[in-house]
């Protein structure tokens, strides 16, 4: 097995980074259905702000992000979007797989 392999290699303005958080990220899988959420005013660049109304917490905005593929969460989220919303099942045995702790 190469060194690469637990990495992936991007490019950004010409120069050579390692994405590693990347390859756990991209196994982050939904067993339960999810939610959905329709984007209002107020939350346009405050994921954070979904995050809080949908799992009672500010700490799963990022994987709201994932799931939806949204890169800059300032800028990739508009009003009237909808967002699927993963079940807090699916977030716990994520984080439990890889030992991501909670705050």
């Amino acid at each position: 097995m190469k060194r690469t392999d637990f990495y992936t290699v991007l490019f950004i303005d010409g120069n050579q980074e390692l994405d590693f958080l990347w390859n756990t990220l991209s196994d982050f899988t939904m067993k339960y259905t999810p939610g959905y959420y329709r984007v209002n005013a107020g939350d346009i660049k405050r994921i954070y702000r979904i995050s809080e109304k949908m799992y009672g917490t500010p700490q799963f905005w990022w994987i709201i992000c994932l799931v939806n593929d949204i890169e800059n969460p300032l800028l990739d989220v508009a009003s009237g979007d909808l967002l699927i919303i993963p079940n807090v099942l699916d977030i716990y045995a994520f984080q439990k797989k890889y030992r991501v702790r909670r705050t």
